[in-house]
């Protein structure tokens, strides 16, 4: 089992007592049309089909809660790329980069990745500032569905080295 700790936030398998903060945070458009899995309006139902999900994922699949004294704020993983989303009350803070630099480090020191992807939706001036700030190079723009909007929205691909990853990590303080 997977917990990673920062200076904020502790990294932990989701559980079931997250639910109502889960409901109660992604049935808010401003926070689910950034995403392309989540739909909207998110209810009972859809985070009952994510606990199940979690008991039947890829094992090299790691899903992780990002809470703040002990209550879920959002949710970050890595499966085939680094997604996360965090509830629009703790926007703003620093908390999305905190727990995305934790799992990017995590993913190249410890599950031995070479490389990771990610991508943010073109209007989703947050996501970019967050990936480019973790060292992630833009490769191109694509079509994505978003489940939320129920359509095709353009997306920037994006992909992280090693290398790179080391100097990013090498120019913060």
């Amino acid at each position: 089992m997977t917990i990673l700790v920062t200076d904020r936030l502790t990294l932990r398998p989701p559980e079931e007592r997250d639910r109502q903060a889960m409901i109660l945070a992604l049935n808010n458009l401003n926070v689910s049309r950034w995403t392309g899995r989540i739909p909207y309006p998110y209810g009972p139902e859809d985070a009952e089909a994510f606990f199940v999900y979690l008991r039947q994922k890829p094992e090299d699949a790691l899903v992780l809660a990002i809470t703040r004294n002990d209550a879920l704020i959002g949710v970050i993983g890595l499966e085939g790329e680094l997604g996360y989303w965090l509830a629009e009350p703790h926007w703003g803070q620093g908390y999305a980069t905190e727990a995305a630099r934790s799992v990017v480090d995590h993913a190249f020191s410890t599950l031995g990745c070479e490389g990771l992807e990610a991508s943010y939706h073109l209007s989703n001036t947050a996501s970019r500032r967050i990936l480019l700030g973790l060292g992630f190079q833009e490769t191109g723009e694509d079509m994505a569905f978003s489940r939320a909007r129920a359509a095709q929205v353009p997306t920037m691909r994006l992909e992280l080295t090693r290398d790179a990853w080391a100097e990013a990590k090498a120019r913060r303080p």
